[in-house]
């Protein structure tokens, strides 16, 4: 059995980090109002913005995370979806057949917030190669949560980096793999770059297991120090 064959059929696992939750950040630009077209009123989220965690590879060197800067932003806190008429919906596909999801996300309200941003090497590659350039990352406390005095735009960047602790883990995630012992694949062989079968009615028979494996993702979990 051609173990190139046996590779065609392996699909992409899906990674689920447990417990990682992603802050989306929005500003004033990141929604647009649609003006002149009938948007139906549609579902209200609430967010909590308030992340201490975020993912990076796995592949990255955890002793290359540093500490960049403190800031104050703006996060969305509660959002709407609203699904936009049939002809705003065709004007959009007709603009943007291919970005279009003829669905418009509106901020309705926004929380104060403190960006601690960090950033990290690339991640080397299997071949040995590194991804140029550093990569970041942030978690958003709220502004009671840290106590700095004065504007944190004037902190040195070793005394904030002082006021937080980094850790890093690797969950294990459950994903779908193919049962190798107990799946049939029909033979055939390569040619001009082509599966061809040996048999033409033969059909794959597929069988999945579910196996634990480590996540393709580092959680960094930021912790204000105790003081």
């Amino acid at each position: 059995m051609s173990s190139t064959k046996i590779l065609l059929f392996v699909g992409a696992a899906v990674v689920v980090a447990g417990g990682l939750i992603v802050a989306i950040r929005m500003n004033p630009t990141s929604t647009k109002d649609v003006h002149g077209t009938i948007a139906v009123p549609g579902q209200v989220e609430q967010l909590n913005p308030f992340t201490h965690v975020a993912s990076i590879p796995a592949i990255v060197d955890p002793s290359t995370i540093r500490f960049e800067k403190l800031k104050m932003v703006d996060l969305a806190s509660k959002t709407r979806t609203s699904t936009l008429d049939e002809k705003a919906c065709k004007e959009r596909q007709f603009r943007d057949p291919d970005g279009s999801n003829c669905q418009t996300i509106t901020v309705e309200e926004r929380v104060k917030a403190l960006e601690a941003m960090y950033s990290y090497n690339g991640p080397v590659l299997s071949a040995g190669e590194t991804i140029p350039g550093r990569q970041t990352f942030s978690v958003y406390f709220r502004p009671e949560e840290v106590r700095v005095d004065g504007p944190v735009d004037k902190l040195k960047r070793d005394q904030a980096a002082s006021m937080f602790q980094v850790n890093t883990y690797r969950a294990t995630v459950e994903q779908k793999v193919i049962d190798k012992a107990n799946s049939h694949f029909c033979e055939g062989n390569y040619m001009d770059g082509s599966w061809v079968l040996k048999d033409p009615k033969c059909q794959d028979q597929l069988q999945y297991v579910t196996q634990t494996a480590p996540s393709q993702y580092l959680t960094v979990q930021v912790d204000l120090r105790s003081n």
